[in-house]
């Protein structure tokens, strides 16, 4: 076991702080999130359960989200559909992926309470920064 940190020391260093900046990063948009959807009805016990809502969901939704975000532009880069469609596509879709992984953590988490209009209206101010992806041609 010694050999392992001393041979892979620097990674091992290098993957904790990566990960701690982006449980940190997923922290504050889950604190922002999380007062976005109390407005709409979402109930919880304390800010680490929206913390770890937020975690799991995302963990949940990764695979869904990533093929909502390569379909509409694979269809927009082979000209199969307009910028404007790929847009319409990507937002529907990450929107019902996020929505998909939200969901199921909301079921199975007790100490979380959340509507479907704030998973919804979440979803889709979550999707609209990869908006940017569709450049012009």
């Amino acid at each position: 076991m010694k050999k392992i940190w001393i041979d892979n020391k620097d990674r091992i260093i290098t993957f904790i702080i990566c990960g701690a900046i982006f449980i940190g990063m997923l922290s504050i948009i889950a604190l922002v999130s999380g007062t976005i959807m109390k407005l709409l009805g979402f109930q919880y016990e304390s800010i680490g359960s929206i913390i770890l809502f937020f975690i799991i969901a995302t963990i949940m939704s990764f695979p869904l989200n990533l093929i909502a975000g390569a379909l509409p532009k694979a269809l927009y880069e082979l000209e199969r559909i307009s910028k404007l469609d790929a847009l319409i596509l990507y937002l529907t879709l990450d929107t019902i992926a996020t929505s998909f992984g939200l969901k199921i953590v909301d079921y199975y988490m007790s100490s979380v309470s959340a509507t479907t209009l704030s998973i919804v209206v979440i979803s889709f101010l979550l999707a609209l920064p990869g908006r940017d992806d569709f450049k012009d041609k």
